[in-house]
């Protein structure tokens, strides 16, 4: 089914415009526009936003996610590899509504995903906390440098690798033939 479509039936449905699905949902209206147009990125709203939003349809929030993604142009992720280190931990193919995860080490300290399957809003929840905190009094400098205007997951993750100082896991994205070394060699360079 076409989502724009359905999303307009579903706003019908419960006799809902987007100005009434802001007022009723406490969601500033040029975010609900935003997000039902694909002006905004459903991987850069506020997970409250979407809860909200969520509650007035009636849906959950992976429904609310799933149909909001299809209208987000940018949303592509390619399928990567999880590292730690050097060392495979897992290997992540990323579809339309699910992303399959096939881990080959289940140790909890090297594995980030806890199931073989997740839905995309889980996933990104996943990717969001791989990033820095949103609400940093610095975050629109940081996200400068890097060469975004907002704050988006699955962006920051593909330019980051998901590599945060803690930890020694990161993204190894198709197509790339860079090692733990070169990734910390880059981060050291900023």
């Amino acid at each position: 089914m076409n989502t724009d479509i359905f999303l307009s039936e579903k706003l019908n449905s419960c006799h809902l415009n987007l100005h009434t699905l802001s007022e009723r949902s406490g969601v500033a209206y040029s975010t609900v526009y935003n997000l039902f147009t694909g002006k905004k990125s459903v991987a850069a709203a506020k997970t409250d936003s979407l809860y909200r939003i969520a509650r007035v349809l009636g849906m959950s929030m992976d429904e609310v996610y799933r149909e909001l993604l299809f209208t987000d142009t940018e949303q592509v992720i390619p399928n990567f590899l999880l590292m730690w280190e050097d060392e495979v931990v897992a290997s992540v193919q990323v579809g339309e509504t699910v992303v399959s995860i096939q881990r080959f080490d289940l140790n909890p300290i090297k594995q980030i995903f806890y199931k073989d399957e997740i839905s995309r809003y889980e996933f990104g929840e996943i990717l969001r906390l791989r990033c820095w905190d949103e609400h940093r009094a610095d975050i629109k400098d940081i996200l400068k440098r890097i060469g975004l205007d907002e704050f988006n997951p699955y962006k920051i993750c593909r330019i980051t690798h998901g590599k945060m100082v803690q930890d020694k896991t990161w993204f190894k994205f198709d197509g790339e033939t860079i090692c733990y070394a070169d990734l910390i060699r880059r981060k050291n360079a900023s």
